[in-house]
């Protein structure tokens, strides 16, 4: 048996990180896989990155860890310019030498880790996404289980003996899924996924630990991320 807990879209919130650490570390797993956008949007990605090293977690690159989203709206700009300024050399050249994708083995079940599709890690897996393009995004993959993030929205979906994982967002989930128009709702707990292969047969939890939305605010309050009064606001109410 091997056991693998999952975790997405940290989005450089460490409180939240470390609420998830301790329910794994309750939970006990063989390792800890990381599956993009670690920085931007929140306010400790240094000390974030610093966590993930201690406990060794390996990592792929998500789409924010470029760092060069260029978000339309003029507050995102200025947090990711923000995080660019707090990161030095070493750290942007390591985010950005991330692998796109990992492949695992989980006591003969076969896993492929990526960010948002094996195509691409903005593309958006959701319920409602057609059959027909998830086969299209998956032609050429040798795999029993797809284990993703992006969309801040938790999913296990069957294809056939497939199953497709979104292991939600331990940073910022959301309400639902984000497709434009007004900013997504945010929920006050860190979501995370565990996967477990034993003699060739997966089962997955997908779990929520609550956010200490105190230590959190302090989090902020106590760094100089932009508007954070604002930023705080879509927590706090």
């Amino acid at each position: 048996m091997r056991r693998v807990a999952f975790i997405s879209d940290l989005h450089a919130n460490l409180v939240a990180l470390d609420g998830v650490l301790a329910d794994i570390d309750r939970l006990g797993v063989d390792e800890i896989i990381c599956l993009g956008d670690i920085v931007d949007l929140g306010p400790q990605p240094v000390e974030l990155l610093e966590r993930l090293h201690e406990r060794g977690v390996r990592c792929i690159r998500g789409n924010h860890d470029t760092l060069d989203e260029h978000p339309p709206h003029p507050s995102l700009r200025a947090i990711e310019a923000w995080t660019r300024a707090q990161l030095d050399d070493a750290i942007l050249r390591e985010l950005a030498e991330l692998p796109e994708q990992l492949t695992l083995d989980l006591d003969g079940v076969r896993v492929l880790c990526v960010h948002g599709s094996p195509r691409s890690d903005t593309d958006q897996i959701l319920a409602s996404t057609p059959r027909a393009t998830l086969d299209g995004w998956l032609a050429g993959h040798e795999l029993d289980v797809m284990v993703g993030g992006h969309t801040h929205v938790q999913l296990l979906r069957r294809l056939d003996a497939r199953v497709i994982v979104n292991v939600g967002s331990v940073g910022m989930p959301f309400a639902r899924p984000f497709e434009g128009g007004a900013p997504p709702k945010l929920l006050p707990w860190c979501e995370y996924g565990v996967v477990t292969g034993a003699d060739a047969v997966v089962s997955v939890d997908l779990r929520r630990v609550p956010l200490d939305l105190d230590r959190f605010a302090a989090s902020v309050r106590g760094s100089s991320f932009p508007d954070a009064d604002v930023w705080l606001a879509q927590w706090l109410g």
